[in-house]
């Protein structure tokens, strides 16, 4: 019996990430999840990202790090639009790295960006999957014997997300070895944001 409720929980969260998913998705492509782009320290909410997921990531073995500058890293984003890019982001590493496996998430300003990275240890995918990742229902490793469960909604969402921000996101990946997925947002100016 304990293991039907268990078996019917995990089904019932599955169907619950797929439904927000195809939500976040309709509302940002059809214009009615307005971002609006303010000032956003972007590394203060990577380590609230990491906090968030070190109960899922110790639950799967898996070392999960903040890396920041010392300071404030202001990005013009919108607050709601980027939390769903870093949990997104995070929650695709922590699943897809394994036990005694690591999650970076890095946060670091160049000239003109604040740049955002999720690099794992994970099982990486072909490149040549890489210009179907970011759509709808697509994940890297598709078919019946799909080991890892998800929607294939997430980075669909991510990079609509990211680009409503006036942002770029990238992927470098190689199989079995790991994956980076880097997104860059323009850089809020250095003046006080409090």
């Amino acid at each position: 019996m304990a293991r039907f409720s268990r078996l019917i929980e995990k089904s019932g969260t599955r169907l619950l990430d797929t439904l927000n998913g195809v939500l976040d998705l309709s509302k940002l492509e059809a214009g009615e999840m307005e971002l609006e782009l303010s000032p956003v320290d972007l590394a203060a909410e990577a380590k609230e990202t990491v906090e968030q997921f070190g109960p899922e990531a110790r639950e799967a073995e898996v070392s999960l790090e903040a890396e920041t500058e010392a300071g404030p890293t202001w990005a013009y984003a919108d607050r709601q639009g980027l939390q769903i890019v870093l949990q997104n982001l995070v929650s695709n590493a922590i699943k897809y790295v394994g036990p005694d496996g690591q999650v970076w998430v890095r946060v670091r300003s160049e000239e003109d960006a604040a740049v955002l990275e999720v690099e794992d240890t994970g099982i990486g995918m072909d490149p040549e999957a890489v210009p179907e990742l970011f759509e709808a229902f697509k994940q890297a490793s598709e078919g019946l014997g799909r080991e890892y469960e998800g929607s294939g909604l997430g980075l669909a969402v991510t990079k609509e997300a990211v680009e409503q921000m006036d942002g770029a996101i990238d992927v470098e990946t190689e199989k079995e070895v790991g994956s980076r997925f880097t997104v860059r947002l323009l850089r809020a100016g250095t003046e006080n944001h409090d």
